[in-house]
């Protein structure tokens, strides 16, 4: 990984082989960052992608193993637990120009992953909701 801060915003390069949650989270993880938001464009060779199932309150996950274009990677990083959060979903392209997308459980970079991530001076915590079986955000309501 290779990263140029610019004012609370970094360029961040991810390379072959590195996984793209993982590192961001350790990022973060390493520069204090518990509140933010990024996106990115690169290639994968590997990727697993989620799909939410309401009524079973979980997720249906399939992993792709071959060549994939980064298209849109989106994402906003929070804390769970008082640990860094990564919450990313993600558009990638087949050798078919065909979509593969949904909520990225992780992906390994094939030859390079461009982020820009920008650092939110705050922090917003996630809590577990039992109506959902999901870990919400926890915001003040109006």
């Amino acid at each position: 990984m290779n990263f140029k801060k610019i004012g609370n915003s970094y360029v961040i390069r991810l390379d072959k082989g590195e996984k793209i949650l993982e590192s961001i989270k350790s990022f973060c993880a390493k520069n204090g960052i518990k509140c933010g938001h990024f996106n990115g464009i690169g290639a994968a060779d590997e990727a697993e992608f989620g799909f939410y199932i309401e009524s079973k309150k979980k997720y249906n996950f399939e992993l792709f193993r071959q060549p994939l274009e980064i298209v849109s990677l989106n994402g906003n990083i929070t804390t769970l637990n008082r640990e860094i959060h990564v919450h990313c979903h993600a558009v990638f392209g087949d050798a078919n120009m065909e979509a593969i997308a949904g909520h990225l459980k992780e992906a390994t970079v094939s030859f390079t992953c461009e982020i820009f991530l920008v650092r939110l001076d705050s922090e917003v915590g996630r809590k577990y909701n039992d109506k959902t079986g999901l870990n919400l955000m926890e915001l003040q309501s109006n």
